[in-house]
């Protein structure tokens, strides 16, 4: 089966990780978002918008159909929390990161004779 793969970013801060996917045209009932096994998956369908009736395409550049994207996530990823939003054909996700516990403490070990 043929995906397309929508345009995406995603970054990091010392907070969170941020993935932004660009799904103009498309339906927020028609957008499904997965994680599963450390992998961020956003999925659906773009309907095709314009004519109902048999045409002649004289350009056809906007892609429709199925979609799929999978981004890998860090360790760091906290999947509580997660938060998305879909405003003007742009989809936030937002992924906390773990606290870290503030570094690790060396301990001195003696070694026996």
């Amino acid at each position: 089966m043929y995906y397309f793969a929508p345009v995406s970013d995603m970054f990091e801060t010392a907070d969170y990780i941020a993935v932004y996917v660009e799904l103009a045209g498309v339906g927020k009932e028609d957008i499904n978002i997965e994680i599963d096994g450390g992998v961020l998956e956003v999925s659906g369908i773009k309907r095709r918008f314009g004519t109902n009736e048999e045409c002649n395409f004289q350009r056809m550049e906007r892609p429709f159909g199925l979609f799929k994207r999978r981004f890998s996530l860090p360790s760091s990823a906290n999947y509580e929390g997660v938060k998305a939003s879909f405003e003007e054909g742009l989809l936030e996700i937002i992924i906390p990161k773990k606290k870290r516990s503030g570094g690790f403490k060396i301990s001195c070990i003696e070694i026996n004779d």
